[in-house]
């Protein structure tokens, strides 16, 4: 990580600064139904996709 932070440009991003990076408010992906996956945003918004659930979790297809 030291070797990273050194390189010309390189910025360490605090908490606040991380959950507002596009991604970062997702839930864990999750199984609904039969093979579907889904995330919740921060919203509330519930984003499903084809995929396989596994072990209690999922992948997606």
């Amino acid at each position: 990580m030291k070797k990273i932070l050194k390189l010309k440009g390189v910025q360490e991003l605090n908490r606040e600064q991380q959950k507002h990076i596009t991604g970062a408010n997702l839930s864990r992906p999750y199984c609904k139904g039969h093979n579907q996956c889904c995330v919740t945003t921060c919203n509330g918004v519930e984003l499903c996709d084809y995929g396989y659930c596994v072990r209690g979790g999922c992948i997606w297809a």
